[in-house]
């Protein structure tokens, strides 16, 4: 449920209150308020086209336990009236050390008061301060305290419909890499976990791993194929019952196993036992059993992560990260729910771990809580430093989305090209380096981190390096080849070096160059604006659709400026969040452009040297990340198996 507010007035016992109103829009008083601790008041939003389909404010019931249910939105005006105690003496005195206040000095660019003149003071001790509130274009938690001792918090969000879920895809989709990268490359020396070891110290290293197994693709998903193909051994049950009670049984299996003390001589069936009748016999029932082993093994593994799940909402409540406390109860909520159930409550406690189990190794479900469990106890120690900056979904109090899309989109460029050739890590200067027998993860800008990767399918060779943000400077003496600038220092957010040949000193360098931009597409009413101009049709576009279209033609504009300005480049492409995949040359949907007079209305032979944008999006990955690796080796085996590239030589 969306509340779409208009304006919202909150109230506290001590008479402080706080006015929210949106600088444009319609309002009308809600008669039913939401659910809002201190909300006294409210008007519903009346205008259905405000802020790009995104509510300006809004109260969401249903928000993600990573996000506050009060919401803001960036790039929007509030009108916001402050009433706190203080005499207008003090007041002035406050405003005149920080022009934040009665906020806190971070707000100091973000709410401006009004002048002093227009500030009301009561007759009770308290004033009103009012101002507009002017939120940026960045995400995030905005920390309204005022008066010294009256909190309050409301989330920022992306103008995006979808920002929420990708958020949380994003660093779900994050998480997931590095528990790859762990399993792909662990060692003998891993530490081993021990629930004991939960402290301050790896509460971000569980968070991502928790966040990885919590996913709702992963531990959930495992547990539904774990209650289609339970596990059960079929149970036999013995017992001894009296001869009058036989009927119809095979005597001979039912008396088979019975002791000489149970036979007497004589009686009615004497010819049957050689001059003895037994007294009773033995039967079997036969029931399914679900208190195995495996099942015990599943069972122990969910009270695991219940007890970590739970530690870690003390410890993170202790610690002030309360966005990730109400992610850790979620979970804890979640495994206390699951082991409830009639499934696991008929399984015992695991005595013996069955280590050489046929269904733990190879039965859906299974297989995957084993190797889930086998990620938790490689270690506590996140591989990649900078991750612990952002496990809980904020770098202090910025939702940091920009960043864990550049992250993520390095992970699928990695997986892109190692679904095509061979990676090879054991490079100086590699991303992922061995450090004391752990893996590291060297992801800064900066910072020379590269993976290299073998191509082999063409007559010649290819050595292929993925740089994360690499500094290509103007050379300030001569170099041999072409390398750097010819003008000023550029780092794109990815650089492939395509390296043709197996001599080093006759190889080919040639460079395609990504850039990440999260928030390059904006959308309305379900539209996205065109990536470039539509010179023969009359298109009809308002304010937000033309600021969104000239958004992506700066960035395009900005590709162009890599290829030329870049000395050996043959591409730069954007990266942004759609829906689509592939290369497409024409029609309105056009994403690539190739720079070659064959292109212009028809098909190139060739897809470089060019400029476009891709689509990736958390979530399309399984469709956009095997496009991308068609087109990448497109280049490599053009590049192979053509001829010398003479672009550069120009009349020199």
């Amino acid at each position: 449920m969306v509340a779409k507010l208009h304006s919202a007035v909150f109230a506290w016992a001590n008479g402080h209150r706080l006015e929210i109103e949106w600088a444009r829009g319609r309002g009308r008083p809600l008669d039913v308020l939401p659910a809002l601790a201190n909300l006294v008041s409210a008007e519903e939003e009346l205008d259905e086209g405000s802020s790009l389909g995104v509510p300006a404010m809004c109260w969401r019931q249903e928000a993600p336990a990573l996000f506050d249910k009060f919401q803001l939105c960036e790039n929007e005006e509030y009108y916001v009236d402050v009433t706190l105690t203080a005499s207008r003496e003090a007041a002035q005195a406050a405003y005149a050390l920080h022009q934040g206040w009665p906020f806190g000095p971070r707000l100091a660019n973000t709410f401006t008061a009004d002048p002093p003149r227009r500030w009301r003071q009561h007759d009770n001790g308290l004033i009103t301060v009012p101002g507009k509130l002017s939120l940026r274009d960045q995400a995030g938690l905005l920390d309204l305290t005022f008066g010294g001792n009256t909190p309050f918090r409301a989330e920022v969000v992306c103008k995006k419909l979808s920002y929420m879920e990708e958020f949380r895809a994003l660093l779900n989709a994050v998480a997931e890499e590095l528990a790859e990268l762990l399993l792909q490359y662990d060692s003998p020396t891993s530490s081993l976990f021990d629930a004991s070891d939960i402290r301050i110290e790896s509460n971000a290293a569980l968070m991502f791993l928790m966040r990885y197994i919590m996913a709702d693709s992963n531990l959930p998903t495992a547990l539904d194929e774990i209650r289609r193909s339970f596990h059960k051994v079929l149970k036999a049950e013995r017992k001894q019952e009296a001869l009058s009670s036989a009927d119809g049984s095979e005597l001979s299996d039912a008396f088979s196993d019975l002791p000489s003390s149970h036979f007497t001589r004589g009686g009615p069936l004497a010819g049957l036992f050689r001059g003895y009748t037994p007294s009773d016999f033995t039967t079997s029932d036969y029931s399914e059993d679900t208190d195995t082993r495996e099942n015990q093994y599943i069972r122990q593994f969910l009270e695991e992560l219940r007890l970590i799940s739970e530690q870690l909402v003390t410890l993170l409540q202790k610690d002030g990260r309360t966005a990730s406390a109400r992610e850790a109860r979620t979970w804890a909520v979640s495994l206390d729910e699951e082991l409830a159930t009639n499934t696991f409550r008929q399984v015992g406690p695991l005595r013996h771990f069955p280590s050489n189990s046929q269904v733990l190794q190879k039965r859906r479900g299974y297989r995957d809580v084993l190797r889930f469990d086998s990620l938790l106890r490689l270690g506590l120690q996140l591989p990649w430093k900078r991750a612990e900056a952002f496990a809980d979904g904020l770098i202090g109090d910025i939702r940091p989305v920009n960043e864990l899309y550049e992250y993520w989109c390095f992970f699928m460029l990695r997986r892109a090209l190692a679904s095509i050739a061979v990676e090879d890590i054991s490079i100086p200067g590699s991303a992922f380096e061995f450090t004391s027998g752990k893996l590291q993860v060297r992801l800064a800008k900066g910072r020379r981190s590269r993976i290299r990767f073998h191509f082999r399918d063409g007559p010649v060779p290819i050595v292929v390096h993925l740089f994360y943000n690499r500094v290509f400077p103007r050379p300030e003496r001569t170099v041999p080849g072409w390398q750097g600038s010819y003008t000023s220092r550029f780092d794109p957010d990815f650089s492939l070096e395509i390296l043709v040949g197996d001599d080093p000193a006759q190889r080919v360098r040639h460079w395609l160059h990504f850039d990440a931009k999260y928030r390059a597409r904006i959308m309305k009413s379900g539209k996205v604006a065109p990536l470039v101009e539509q010179a023969e049709e009359a298109v009809d576009l308002d304010y937000f659709e033309e600021l969104a279209r000239l958004h992506k033609q700066d960035d395009l504009f900005k590709m162009h400026t890599y290829r030329d300005g870049i000395l050996g480049s043959r591409g730069a492409y954007i990266l942004y969040p759609g829906d689509a995949a592939g290369v497409r040359l024409s029609g309105a949907k056009r994403n690539f452009f190739v720079r070659h007079p064959s292109a212009f209305g028809g098909t190139p032979p060739l897809l470089f040297p060019s400029v476009g944008a891709f689509e990736f999006c958390p979530g399309h990955e399984q469709a956009q990340v095997p496009a991308l690796a068609s087109f990448l080796r497109t280049v490599l085996m053009s590049a192979s198996t053509g001829s010398p590239y003479v672009e550069e030589a120009g009349l020199f």
